[in-house]
């Protein structure tokens, strides 16, 4: 993702470290159904900008509008009008609207649900021919734009293609959409540039900040949508690649590698696939990946809070705990390279898309971390509900003890500082709790999908009930986690003090 002033300069500041990092820090991840041992979709991602940075979960309303009214980005300035009638969908928005309004992920009422964006950046000379519009459709809109007013994915590629031919892009991007048909991942390249497909059910991928479509069948009409200008923009910018004889669209559109995209892309793929052949020193990565292996939901979990296990990398935010100096920069040093799971992280989200469960409840779960997912549990969340728990609602840009973001956050920054205190005692105990939700969720899931089929109001209560309550009781227990932590950090402090 690419955030508001921050976006100026690309600085984002990391609390737990002390240096200053560009604000591009998002890991995205898509596993086909016939990767995953239960036939399910997964996909999600990171949501990276800086620690100390609220966000709230929400449902937004269907409404009308007026015949004049226009969507209106206070980041950018961009404009775009709205539907006649917007549908009901879920978001996970910033607080701080006149900043852009970010609301980064969610599922509306047709089942169409969104992931956007992993912001990337074309490179200087792709930039000279066809730049980036500074009133032009940004990450900040692009959930609002899209979710309340189309009924398919592929609408929602064709209208953000749309979009971006007719008013330019702010910025790279890539985003991914899907429903009961499937996934499509589109990157935004340049000020009017982009591709898209619909990603194969027998692949996986993993995508930080940088672009990764390579061959592209621009022929195959109904699962490839691509702007007619992609070849020429990189031949007039000199900067034209083919690989094995064929137009390479990453390689003739991207800057080089950087090492946070390398060691993120790389970790990624090993998560997953610890078999796969990819190295750390690969020049490039191919986006889609192939396996024999079979997946889970806790794979992908274990994919999102991924720092460098069982590989020989620690992440660079260990290296001041490990008493080797603050690292200035996100580039790798000695053995410490920029993870997955890093300080930047706001929030984390999965969707499980399920064949089995209907467009009306969402078509699967969206499983949401609000906070660092290191030491935040995941809950699970239908998109038929109508409202969320009253601690995802706080708009606070500090601390504040009835936020769940910032009690999270709180959490997170006390393990951190305290590694070897408080060790894997809080996430240990997160797993135990997404275990017995997983458990549970299937029997809500199929409770709440016969529902819908008859009686879609009942549908709605019962999704509503359970997860208000869910939600509860998992604050309550994350304020008593919070609480042993503080104690315990304040004796540890008396304890150096004495000596």
């Amino acid at each position: 993702m690419l955030k508001k002033k921050l976006s100026l300069c690309a600085l984002a500041l990391l609390a737990t470290l002390s240096f200053q990092s560009s604000a591009y820090a998002c890991t995205g991840f898509i596993i086909g159904k016939n990767l995953t041992s239960d036939g399910s979709t997964l996909y999600g991602r990171t949501e990276d900008l800086e620690p100390n940075h609220n966000k709230n979960f929400i449902v937004r309303k269907a409404k009308d509008n007026k015949a004049d009214a226009k969507w209106k980005d206070q980041a950018n300035g961009f404009e775009y009008p709205l539907p006649k009638h917007s549908f009901k969908y879920t978001a996970v928005p910033d607080v701080t609207p006149k900043e852009g309004v970010f609301d980064e992920a969610g599922t509306n009422e047709y089942g169409v649900s969104m992931s956007a964006t992993v912001s990337a950046s074309a490179n200087d000379k792709i930039l000279k021919v066809d730049p980036y519009i500074k009133n032009g459709l940004a990450e900040s809109s692009m959930a609002s734009l899209v979710l309340p007013r189309v009924k398919t994915a592929k609408e929602g590629i064709e209208l953000i293609a749309k979009v971006v031919r007719e008013k330019g892009s702010a910025e790279g991007n890539i985003v991914t959409l899907a429903d009961k048909d499937g996934v499509w991942y589109m990157e935004i390249l340049s000020g009017h540039q982009y591709a898209a497909i619909k990603f194969p059910d027998d692949k996986f991928a993993v995508f930080p900040n940088t672009f990764y479509l390579g061959h592209v069948n621009f022929n195959d009409k109904e699962n490839t949508i691509v702007s007619t200008g992609i070849e020429k923009v990189a031949q007039k910018a000199n900067s034209y690649k083919t690989v094995d004889g064929q137009f390479h669209i990453a390689q003739s559109y991207n800057p080089p590698l950087a090492d946070a995209n390398r060691s993120r892309t790389f970790s990624g793929i090993k998560s997953l696939d610890p078999d796969s052949k990819v190295t750390y020193k690969d020049d490039y990565y191919e986006l889609l990946q192939s396996t024999s292996k079979k997946f889970t939901l806790e794979d992908a979990m274990k994919l999102q809070r991924n720092r460098f296990e069982g590989l020989d990398l620690k992440p660079l935010d260990q290296m001041e705990l490990d008493g080797k100096g603050k690292p200035k920069s996100k580039a790798a040093i000695k053995g410490y390279a920029y993870p997955i799971s890093n300080p930047n992280v706001m929030e984390a989200h999965i969707f499980q898309l399920k064949e089995d469960m209907p467009a009306e409840v969402g078509g699967g779960v969206m499983w949401l971390a609000m906070g660092s997912p290191r030491n935040a549990p995941y809950l699970p969340y239908l998109a038929n509900i109508s409202q969320t728990y009253k601690a995802y609602h706080q708009d606070s840009t500090k601390y504040n003890k009835d936020s769940w973001y910032w009690t999270v956050s709180h959490i997170n920054d006390m393990v951190a500082a305290n590694s070897k205190k408080f060790g894997s005692q809080v996430i240990d105990d997160i797993h135990g709790l997404e275990k017995t939700w997983m458990t549970e969720q299937d029997s809500t899931n199929k409770e709440v999908s016969d529902l819908a089929k008859t009686n879609p109001k009942a549908a709605q209560d019962k999704a509503n009930q359970v997860s208000l309550e869910r939600a509860e009781k998992t604050f309550k227990h994350l304020k008593e986690i919070e609480k042993r932590l503080e104690k315990e950090s304040s004796q540890n402090k008396d304890s150096k003090t004495a000596k």
